[in-house]
C-alpha cells in the first residue's frame, strides 16, 4: 500500500489537473501580487468536491465571512483527497479542504504542508441497505459475506470501510469501489448489499425505503475527518492570509450553531436539488453530532485516531505526528486578537487543546 501511494503522488505531480474537475492553472492568481478593486485578496480553495459536509465553507462564502476577513475566494473541485493536497503543494491552490491525513502521507514522499484548521470532525458515515432481510449490525463481524460499497481508494470512505472489515476479521466480505455520487445506483442495481454514505444521501435513501444498519462514528469517536491544509511555503510567506481564512471558517461555524435557520437557507441554496425537509434534517444531524464542529480546533486526540487508522491499513509508514503536521497557532492568534506571525501565542504552534474541552487553553473564549 505504501508503494501504491508513492506511485500515486508521483503520478499526480506529473499529471496535475487530470481530475474530473481540473484546476485551471492559468486562472489561479498569485495573492502576493493580485488584488481586486475591493482590496480583497483573491484566493483559491481546492476541495474534494461539492459536498454537504463542507457546509462551513459554503456558509463562509455565501454569508461573506471570507470577504469580511479580506479574502475573495474561488472554490474548485479536484475529485480526490490526494489531488486536493497536490493542488496545494504545487501552488495551483492556496488552500485545500480534504482528508487531513494526506498531509502526513504526502510528507513521506517529499511534499510538506500543515493542517491549520478542522472543517469536519468525527466519522460522518452511515451504512445503509435496501434489502429488508439485512438487519441492524452491532459489530464489524456482522459484515461477513456482504458486498460493501465505498468511494474509490485512497479516500477516507474506503479507509473506514477497510478498517471495519479488518476489525471484523472478515474473509468473504468485499469492498466495491465507486466514484462519489454513484453508490446509490450500485445499491439499487443490486451490485452491492451495503453502501457507506454521507448526508444528505443517507436521508434521501432512507426516504426511498433504505434503512441504516451501522454507524462507524460510535466506534471511532472524535476523528480528524476533514481539514484545511496549506503548503509550508505558503505558510511561511502568508501567515496573515491563513489567519484570515481560519477566522472566516470560525465565523461560519459560529453562524451554523447560533443561527440554524439561516444555515439551512444557505444549504438550500447550495443544494437546490435536495428536498428542503431533507436538507434541514441532514444539517441538524451534522450539527447535533458535532460533525460540523463549534470551532476549527483540531485536537491531538482526533488527529491521532485518524493517523492510527492510516498506519493500521498500511497507508502510512512514518509516525505522522501531530507536532509535525498540524499548526493551530492561527486559531490561537484569533482568540488572542493578535496579528499573524506574532512570536508569542497562548501556547506553542501545535496547541492541541480544544476550546470546548475540560482542560482549556488560556486563549479559549471560555477563559477570557
Amino acid at each position: 500500500m505504501i508503494k501504491s501511494f508513492c506511485v500515486l503522488f508521483a503520478g499526480i505531480l506529473i499529471l496535475t489537473g487530470c481530475s474530473p474537475a481540473p484546476i485551471d492553472q492559468a486562472k489561479v492568481e498569485d495573492p502576493t501580487t493580485s488584488k481586486k478593486a475591493s482590496s480583497a485578496v483573491p484566493i483559491t480553495i481546492a476541495q474534494y468536491g461539492h459536498i454537504f459536509l463542507y457546509m462551513p465553507l459554503y456558509v463562509a462564502q455565501r454569508k461573506d465571512f471570507f470577504k469580511k476577513h479580506g479574502l475573495d475566494v474561488k472554490l474548485v473541485s479536484t475529485g480526490g483527497d490526494e489531488k486536493t493536497f497536490t493542488a496545494v503543494v504545487t501552488g495551483n491552490a492556496q488552500f485545500g479542504v480534504s482528508d487531513p491525513t494526506f498531509v502526513a502521507i504526502a510528507r513521506e514522499h517529499g511534499q510538506s504542508g500543515k493542517v491549520v484548521a478542522a472543517v469536519v470532525r468525527g466519522v460522518p458515515f452511515w451504512i445503509v441497505a435496501l434489502k429488508k432481510d439485512i438487519g441492524v449490525f452491532t459489530k464489524p463481524e456482522d459484515f461477513e459475506g456482504h458486498r460493501c460499497a465505498a468511494f474509490t481508494a485512497p479516500s477516507t470512505s474506503y479507509a473506514v470501510m477497510k478498517k471495519i472489515l479488518a476489525d471484523g476479521k472478515t474473509k468473504k466480505a468485499s469492498i466495491v469501489q465507486g466514484a462519489f455520487g454513484t453508490l446509490p445506483a450500485l445499491l439499487k442495481s443490486d451490485q452491492v448489499d451495503l453502501a457507506l454514505e454521507l448526508e444528505p444521501t443517507v436521508s434521501i435513501l432512507v426516504g426511498e425505503g433504505a434503512h441504516v444498519v451501522y454507524s462507524p462514528k460510535d466506534e471511532l469517536g472524535d476523528f480528524a475527518f476533514t481539514g484545511l491544509e496549506v503548503s509550508d511555503k505558503f505558510a511561511a510567506e502568508h501567515p496573515d492570509l491563513i489567519k484570515a481564512c481560519v477566522a472566516a471558517l470560525k465565523d461560519a461555524m459560529d453562524y451554523i450553531h447560533q443561527d440554524f435557520d439561516g444555515a439551512v437557507e444557505v444549504a438550500k441554496q447550495e443544494f437546490p436539488e435536495v428536498k428542503p425537509e431533507i436538507v434541514k434534517d441532514a444539517l441538524a444531524r451534522l450539527r447535533d453530532s458535532g460533525t460540523i464542529p463549534k470551532s476549527p480546533m483540531l485536537p491531538k486526540s482526533a488527529w491521532d485516531k485518524a493517523i492510527s487508522m492510516r498506519r493500521d491499513l498500511g497507508d502510512l509508514d512514518s509516525a505522522g505526528t501531530y507536532e509535525e503536521n498540524v499548526d493551530m497557532s492561527y486559531l490561537d492568534m484569533i482568540y488572542l486578537d493578535k496579528p499573524a506571525g506574532t512570536a508569542e501565542t497562548s501556547g506553542d504552534k501545535t496547541r492541541s487543546t480544544d476550546p470546548g474541552s475540560e482542560t482549556k487553553s488560556t486563549s479559549s473564549p471560555d477563559n477570557q
